[in-house]
């Protein structure tokens, strides 16, 4: 029996999971990149405590 399964090669087996991890890597970039973003653009937290002031 060859090494073809389903009209695939071992190379184009390599190939897709090569070509799956790099999207895998790009996305996880992309995820790191706009998390540390969204932390430096936030506000400054003042106050810690409660975040509705008591009616008084």
């Amino acid at each position: 029996m060859s090494d073809v399964h389903r009209g695939r090669t071992v190379c184009g087996r390599i190939g897709e999971s090569l070509e799956v991890l790099g999207l895998r890597a790009v996305l996880l970039a992309y995820w790191g990149t706009t998390s540390v973003l969204a932390r430096r653009s936030g506000k400054p937290q003042t106050d810690c405590g409660e975040s509705v002031p008591p009616k008084g």
